[in-house]
């Protein structure tokens, strides 16, 4: 890959049909093809469609100058079917077969699967599988969306240490470990510019909270200069008003002796002049509006915790979940001899490689199927408030997602609201939202449930570094008792008390 060529984007504006609010609006960036560029964002500020943009998949205004063929991943598989070496094979078609299992080793996937259904991989392998075919090509600059959502902790550091490396790549990931350890350069979609910058996640982040602390300071002084202006202008109107009245009502007492041609020119003119100076401070008072921007607030949340008068919510001694022969894999123990117990307070996360029943315990212990059994104890009438791990059902409209969810409506959207959700989000349907702005309804409903336990199930899938952040605040601060499913190391280490391994060593 030539080292020197850049990505060049001037004035590029898009809105998608049917959207009165702009993605982009006359921005200019470039980037090196060289770098591992990582791609931060809120949710819906245009990471996936910049992605789209870049593979010239939706008409834009402006220009894009992009010197590689861009591949997206994860690409679509014709057949799943198909033997991996197929599929790898559709992905890089000129690549030879010791190029493709060189790739496989890097990311310890035995060369083995080349011979299997695609289908039969784990979600995880899947993903291994495919970013090795990508990196085979020569005339790829790789666009990667979103790579760690189906992989375990083991395996976000080994695909991490695989792409640190790559030659270059454009990276959208909301791990911040795993964006510390491959990437060296950062593209950020900010609320009102973009910044491309060197460094990782730590860097971005130490940049971001001093610009923050500067333009807080700074919007302080602007929104006091506004309130001085719009004083000021309230009293030279109120004023002007008074000198148009004056032209009209001359006492009695002295109208023989005053020339009311003079009074009414003289208030005209007084008129005029006081709108003028009117019309001057409210430029000035937009003027200064315009300077308020590029801050970006994380609101805070709040959660109603229910005390429980048992100290111990959840007990598990003994478990074992096995999978039937109706399962993808086939019939197999995903894990036995599980014992844990969740007491008042204690946030326990269940660790574990894919497909070692974590997902299941938490379904089980919800009354939502899963396939757990030993010796299970759940404290009576315990109060459980969950978060599933998929969002692909989610579909129609907020307000019947609001009415089945059967929470407090303005709760609900106060929740959103403070996590970065815009009032035109409120009227979209929820099939045309993005999976981010998904799996927020998901915890926004879980929070407006007064619960004991709260239990969800990978709640960082797609949720934006700032959310993030957001989330730990609000669990350090509540302190609820939580049973979690979560791969963010980071989160995990901020707010777990303690955690529960399930499948042994990686």
């Amino acid at each position: 890959m030539n080292n020197f060529m850049q990505v060049s984007i001037r004035n590029l504006s898009f809105t998608y049909d049917g959207s009165y609010t702009p993605v982009f609006e006359n921005v200019s960036f470039s980037f090196d093809t060289s770098w591992r560029l990582g791609l931060i964002g809120r949710n819906g500020k245009g990471k996936t469609t910049l992605l789209r943009l870049l593979q010239k998949q939706f008409p834009y205004q402006g220009h894009i100058d992009m010197p590689l063929s861009p591949v997206y991943f994860p690409y679509p598989i014709d057949d799943m079917s198909a033997s991996t070496r197929d599929v790898m094979l559709q992905a890089a078609p000129e690549a030879e077969e010791w190029q493709l299992i060189c790739e496989l080793n890097q990311l310890d996937v035995d060369d083995s699967v080349l011979d299997r259904p695609f289908s039969t991989l784990s979600k995880g392998e899947q993903t291994k599988v495919l970013l090795a075919a990508l990196f085979t090509r020569e005339d790829a600059y790789p666009l990667i969306d979103e790579p760690t959502n189906h992989l375990d902790a083991h395996g976000r550091e080994l695909v991490a240490d695989y792409l640190r490396r790559k030659d270059g790549f454009l990276l959208v990931s909301h791990d911040r470990a795993f964006l510390n350890r491959c990437i060296d350069h950062v593209l950020s979609l900010n609320r009102s510019d973009v910044w491309v910058m060197q460094g990782n996640y730590d860097t971005w982040e130490a940049r971001l909270n001093q610009q923050n602390e500067y333009e807080q300071g700074r919007n302080e002084v602007l929104r006091r200069d506004i309130r001085h202006l719009e004083e000021s202008a309230r009293r030279t109107a109120e004023w002007s008003a008074k000198a148009e009245k004056g032209k009209f009502h001359v006492a009695p007492s002295v109208s023989a002796v005053v020339d009311r041609g003079y009074v009414g020119a003289k208030a005209a003119s007084m008129m005029k002049k006081s709108m003028n100076a009117v019309r001057r401070k409210e430029r000035a008072i937009e003027e200064k509006r315009s300077l308020l921007h590029n801050v970006e607030k994380v609101g805070e949340l709040k959660l109603t915790v229910l005390q429980h008068p048992k100290d111990v919510l959840i007990s598990v001694v003994n478990g074992r979940v096995e999978y039937d022969a109706g399962s993808p894999g086939g019939s197999r123990v995903a894990c036995e001899n599980v014992n844990f117990s969740l007491r008042r307070g204690e946030r326990v996360a269940l660790t574990g490689p894919n497909g070692c029943g974590k997902s299941s315990i938490l379904k089980a212990l919800v009354g939502a199927g899963g396939s757990l059994t030993g010796d299970i104890s759940i404290a009576p009438n315990l109060i459980v408030s969950y978060v599933p791990q998929q969002t692909d059902d989610l579909s129609g409209t907020m307000e019947n997602f609001i009415r089945q969810s059967g929470v407090d409506e303005t709760l609900f959207k106060a929740i959103l609201r403070n996590m970065d959700f815009t009032r035109d989000l409120f009227d979209r349907p929820l099939e045309r939202m993005s999976q981010g702005q998904k799996k927020k309804l998901l915890l926004a409903r879980s929070l407006c449930i007064p619960a004991h336990v709260y239990i969800w199930d990978e709640p960082l899938n797609y949720i934006d570094v700032l959310s993030r952040v957001q989330l730990e605040g609000l669990l350090l601060e509540y302190a609820p008792a939580m049973l979690l499913v979560e791969h963010d190391a980071v989160f995990l280490e901020r707010v777990c008390t303690g955690s529960v391994r399930l499948g042994g060593a990686p």
